[in-house]
């Protein structure tokens, strides 16, 4: 099978575009553990609704950034794919 240079340039922009998403959600997705961890820390420790300013900030900041990179992420996304499952469908297939 032939190709191309047109077609290895294509595809060469477009691994380089998927792996800049992965990057930037892999970087997002370190955050909601960050933080997620904390909320945790909380919970056990019976402080839960105790959480600094800083951390509750960042939260709130995270769950933006995560709610952007699903969104980004979204442009992938062909055709006939499933849709992302949710927690629930997650534990309870």
């Amino acid at each position: 099978m032939q190709h191309t240079d047109q077609e290895f340039e294509d595809l060469q922009d477009q691994n380089t575009l998927y792996r800049s998403a992965i990057l930037d959600t892999t970087e997002a997705v370190g955050w909601g553990i960050e933080i997620l961890t904390k909320v945790v820390a909380a919970i056990n420790a019976g402080t839960a609704g105790s959480l600094s300013n800083d951390a509750q900030y960042q939260a709130k900041q995270t769950l933006m950034y995560l709610k952007g990179r699903k969104d980004d992420n979204a442009m992938f996304r062909k055709p006939g794919d499933p849709v992302p499952r949710t927690f629930q469908q997650y534990e309870h297939p």
